[in-house]
């Protein structure tokens, strides 16, 4: 019985380790990178600010013709400046990174389910 419990939970380890790898490692930088991605993004990126919300996290995202691609997250909030010159408040984007690299923001993918 016990060797039956042990294997069960060796493999349950195994597949776990398996689901995780589909992910690659949590993007390095990827302060610095959400932040250069949004920027790029931005009309006027000068003055803009860009926080980071949380820590990175799993996600399936539907982007550009993928399903179910294996994304690590990014959640940010952005204060740009408006076309009047003044600021406006914080509006939160969330990043997709593949592979380390930023690909989409939230809005570009038709699905996104959080692990």
């Amino acid at each position: 019985m016990k060797k039956t419990l042990a294997g069960f939970a060796a493999a349950a380890a195994l597949a776990a380790a398996a689901f995780a790898s589909d992910f690659g490692p949590t993007p390095v930088n990827y302060e610095q990178a959400a932040e250069t991605y949004i920027s790029e993004r931005l009309v006027d990126p000068r003055g803009a600010r860009v926080q980071i919300v949380g820590e990175p996290y799993q996600v399936y995202a539907d982007v550009a013709g993928y399903e179910g691609l294996p994304c690590w997250a990014i959640d940010v909030r952005v204060k740009a400046r408006l076309p009047n010159g003044t600021s406006g408040g914080y509006v939160p984007y969330t990043v997709l990174f593949l592979d380390g690299e930023p690909i989409a923001l939230k809005e570009d993918a038709r699905r996104l389910v959080r692990l």
